[in-house]
């Protein structure tokens, strides 16, 4: 794998890629980053609202900050924890020499055998520190949006 500050320019690394490893290599990990996506995305949409729910409906939380920032960073915390196989899937299929998509059960199950099942969740804090603060912007915004709009 070439180092990505090895490249003068965008079309100098598309052109090298395509060359040294065929339009295939272009498309490496693509697959698992697709995974990693919709996981987060789901796991967003699915938490922040359940969680709204159960906080306001237990604890007698009202609208407001509080509610929205507790919200967003329980968000995170379930966006972070089902996307961490598929980020450790996507590093590892875009650092593979050849660009053959031997599947991505193979690889897991692979990683699993080989290095135990924690493994899949290696690097969880430093994406818990990207994805929270995310969501803990996002959220907030989101919720001024439904209120501007008369969605709440």
């Amino acid at each position: 794998m070439v180092k990505p500050q090895s490249y003068p320019s965008i079309g100098n690394a598309f052109y090298s890629i395509q060359k040294d490893e065929g339009i295939a290599g272009l498309y490496k990990g693509l697959f698992p980053s697709t995974l990693r996506g919709a996981f987060i995305a789901v796991g967003e949409i699915a938490t922040y609202d359940q969680t709204k729910t159960i906080l306001k409906k237990n604890f007698d939380l009202s609208e407001g900050l509080l509610l929205h920032s507790m919200c967003s960073l329980i968000t995170g915390f379930v966006a972070t924890t089902v996307a961490a196989p598929f980020d450790l899937l996507k590093t590892r299929s875009m650092n593979l020499k050849s660009s053959s998509s031997s599947g991505v059960l193979k690889m897991i199950n692979s990683i699993i055998r080989d290095e135990g099942l924690l493994v899949l969740f290696r690097g969880w804090l430093p994406a818990y520190l990207r994805l929270g603060p995310h969501a803990l912007i996002c959220f907030p915004i989101l919720e001024q949006i439904r209120r501007a709009f008369g969605l709440e």
